[in-house]
């Protein structure tokens, strides 16, 4: 669609595990947030750098996961300008 309004978009596969990291079932978001600090690392620099990002995941649950790929994005010069998800999952409460 943004193509067809004549946006110049390419999807680019820019992000990949700079470490390993614990699986994430059962964390709250804070320790979320932890475990994936410095987690990934940009693959293309040079394709990002200076250019407006959308960072898009499939589930989002705590933000974590966008957040880090957001940063590492950042770190390799891109401008990150918006996330998109397909699912969303539910807020437990307390």
């Amino acid at each position: 669609m943004l193509r067809a309004d004549g946006m110049p978009v390419t999807c680019v596969p820019a992000l990949r595990q700079a470490r390993r990291v614990a699986d994430q079932a059962g964390l709250d978001a804070a320790a979320r947030a932890a475990n994936l600090a410095g987690a990934l690392r940009t693959t293309v620099p040079e394709r990002v750098r200076g250019r407006r990002v959308v960072v898009v995941d499939d589930v989002i649950t705590s933000g974590a996961t966008l957040a880090e790929a957001a940063r590492a994005l950042r770190a390799a010069g891109a401008r990150v300008t918006a996330a998109a998800t397909i699912a969303a999952t539910p807020r437990r409460s307390g």
